[in-house]
């Protein structure tokens, strides 16, 4: 850090940040609105900390053992029928928050919006905050359906948690683009089989940290198939993800979401250590996850696998405290991240052989 010592000699001159730069700002803080996890979880606004949300028995909707089950001859009873079972499953929010505290003196002196710019820091980090808490939903297996989870990945395999993937991708990367389509095709198939169709596989998002989609992009079978599309260029023509980690948005039917946000682990001052979330380059990972419709969910029925139910919604707070002379600021997050749908949801814990 350079010192600037005023006066002094026959230097008159002091430098000031205006003039100097023009108020140029070197500030590695990400918009609220970029990060990536509002792409493939669904955020449900609620009105207490601690509620319930109802899950219905998805298998009766499809249930047709026998045609002559709902046959009902002339003159006989109605049938009785099933009744449909149904669940009422619990959450409950948790209160977080990143505050700063600013003098009064650094406020009001300062050559720029300092207290905007603690502010921008708070709600980075508690976006960030959230998307570790929405991670470690995905990737905990007693989050998905006991008969679901299962031990190495196969096309007989249900839906749910898979370690040690079996041949998904070789080492050589040569022959693995089949087997990348058969992993996204028989994700989707199965979350489709697994929800009576409600969720079709464009809700579907394969979600990845950057790593895996340099792993994936760098098989032949998935080069090929960018360069075979039909329609590549005018698919391919403004497609950000695609030019930075060479994934279209969509690849093989589903969508592509890959989230780049970075986790730094390491305490202040201490060394630097940072991560990628869902696997590293040892164990690459992939999360199939169901996101129909926008950000914010509505009352009914819903397929999303990730729900974060919002009791306070990243809420930003300045205080000016005359009598201690500072300006406080705060972001509060208090919001609950769930599965809602572990039949929508399937997690690759490693695809490497």
């Amino acid at each position: 850090m350079t010192e600037v010592a005023p006066g002094g000699g026959l230097n008159t001159f002091i430098p000031t940040f205006s003039p100097a730069t023009g108020q140029i700002q070197i500030e590695f803080t990400r918009s609220v609105n970029k990060f990536p996890l509002t792409r493939y979880s669904q955020i449900v606004p609620v009105q207490a900390m601690a509620g319930y949300y109802l899950a219905i028995d998805e298998e009766e909707t499809a249930r047709v053992v026998q045609t002559q089950d709902q046959l009902w001859p002339l003159g006989e009873d109605r049938p009785t029928g099933i009744n449909s079972d149904f669940d009422f499953k619990s959450f409950a929010c948790a209160r977080y928050q990143s505050s700063f505290h600013i003098p009064q003196e650094t406020a009001r002196q300062a050559q720029w919006d300092i207290v905007a710019s603690h502010a921008r820091i708070a709600a980075a980090k508690m976006m960030t905050h959230r998307g570790v808490r929405l991670a470690s939903t995905i990737t905990t297996i007693a989050n998905y359906a006991a008969d679901y989870s299962g031990g190495s990945y196969s096309a007989s395999s249900g839906v749910g948690y898979y370690n040690n993937a079996t041949k998904l991708i070789n080492s050589d990367l040569a022959d693995s683009g089949d087997q990348v389509q058969k992993l996204f095709r028989t994700a989707a198939e199965k979350i489709v089989q697994a929800t009576n169709a409600a969720v079709s596989p464009s809700d579907i998002c394969a979600v990845m940290n950057p790593t895996t989609a340099r792993i994936i992009a760098s098989t032949e079978g998935v080069r090929d198939y960018v360069k075979n599309y039909p329609a590549a260029f005018n698919f391919l023509q403004g497609d950000a993800q695609f030019a930075t980690y060479g994934l279209p948005s969509q690849l093989f039917g589903l969508q592509v979401v890959v989230d780049d946000t970075v986790r730094v682990t390491n305490r202040k001052g201490s060394t630097k250590a940072t991560s990628f979330f869902y696997g590293d380059a040892s164990a690459p990972a992939i999360a199939f996850v169901s996101r129909p419709g926008g950000l914010v969910g509505n009352e009914g029925p819903s397929f999303s696998s990730l729900t974060i139910f919002a009791y306070e919604d990243m809420t930003v707070e300045t205080l000016d405290d005359p009598w201690n002379r500072r300006v406080k600021g705060s972001v509060t997050d208090n919001s609950a991240t769930v599965m809602t749908s572990p039949l929508s949801s399937l997690y690759v814990a490693d695809i490497l052989t």
